[in-house]
């Protein structure tokens, strides 16, 4: 080996020692401020299985800030408080109140180092409401793969995509079933390996958007024509900025879509109710909003993040609520679902 190269690979070591400090170094700052902060209502641990090799956190921030179609693919809905004459519990949690969905509605997703939570949330917020519609007949993942991989109007799918456009593209051209990876489940199951600290290597650094399949299913085991496997929404809306509107949806319909803005000790979070800390931000992601309760006197809506079960209250995090905390109650987006006529 030439002494050049010697010395390439000497320096290639010492940036990525400097990387490696300085992300631990910010780590420990992080949850060390957290952590002693008595007023603090959460904890911060550097236990967290992120996706990744845990330097790059803006690869998981996979939302596109809202453009000029946003409101056209997604109009903003009238105020839903009249809509039921129920009055809303102070604690509410999706999968008590549908226990026939508990399966899809339990589930907490696994979106590897591919900035797809865009597309994973909301195949997984459909496929919630789905099942509730059909009154639990229809309990089957949708293809967050599909959503990912083959709409382009969406934007980038490993790179970013939009909420809103996703809903569009259920509604214009619908989606197919589709698990988790080697799950071998329904027509088109996520392709993408999962991988994070303390669990796997992740195949590529910077993994590129897997190819679109069209019009056919991925998984040579399914018997299903591709056709007859695809599922629509009639009807797509975003939510006020309003925590009793998104509130009633919620009760009302399924879990719903969000998407916040993530700061740096967000990765950190182990427990409690999350508000920002310290750090910068990394972006903006999108997760499932399940339900809300009180924890202490203190709000929060209860979300299911798509970094595994092995971050955060097993793969769940609850977040501040009624304050627009990090923009969450900005940007909600739901649909309803157009139940099969004949329910397989």
């Amino acid at each position: 080996m030439s002494k050049r190269i010697l010395i390439l690979l000497a320096a290639a070591v010492a940036v990525a020692v400097r990387e490696t400090s300085a992300v631990t170094n910010e780590a420990t700052f992080i949850i060390d401020s957290v952590n002693e902060d008595p007023g603090n209502t959460w904890t911060a641990s550097d236990n967290n299985v992120i996706p990744g090799d845990g330097k790059h956190f803006k690869q998981l921030m996979g939302v596109f800030p809202r453009d000029g179609n946003a409101f056209r693919f997604a109009p903003i809905k009238k105020s839903v408080e009249s809509e039921s004459n129920e009055a809303l519990p102070e604690n509410f949690d999706a999968r008590k109140r549908w226990p026939e969905c508990s399966s899809l509605l339990d589930s907490i997703k696994d979106q590897s180092n591919c900035g797809s939570c865009w597309a994973v949330s909301a195949a997984s917020v459909f496929s919630d409401r789905l099942c509730i519609a059909s009154g639990g007949a229809v309990a089957r993942n949708l293809s967050s793969e599909q959503l990912n991989t083959c709409c382009y109007r969406c934007g980038s799918g490993c790179d970013g995509g939009s909420p809103e456009a996703a809903w569009y593209f259920f509604m214009r051209h619908g989606i197919v079933t589709g698990g988790d990876y080697e799950s071998g489940e329904g027509c088109q199951p996520y392709s993408i390996y999962p991988c994070g600290k303390g669990r796997n290597t992740c195949i590529e650094d910077d993994i590129d958007t897997p190819d679109c399949t069209i019009k056919t299913c991925t998984n040579s085991n399914y018997t299903k024509g591709y056709r007859a496997d695809l599922h629509y929404v009639n009807t797509v809306y975003s939510l006020p900025t309003s925590e009793e509107d998104i509130m009633t949806d919620l009760y009302k319909n399924g879990p719903v879509q969000a998407a916040f803005n993530v700061y740096t000790d967000f990765m950190y979070y182990k427990s409690g109710v999350y508000s920002y800390t310290r750090g910068q931000i990394e972006g903006s992601h999108a997760i499932k909003i399940l339900g809300w309760g009180v924890d202490d006197g203190v709000k929060y809506w209860l979300c299911a993040n798509s970094w595994s079960r092995s971050w955060g209250e097993n793969g769940l995090f609850r977040i501040l609520r009624g304050k627009n905390e990090c923009h969450i109650e900005d940007r909600v987006i739901a649909g309803i679902p157009r139940v099969p006529k004949n329910i397989y």
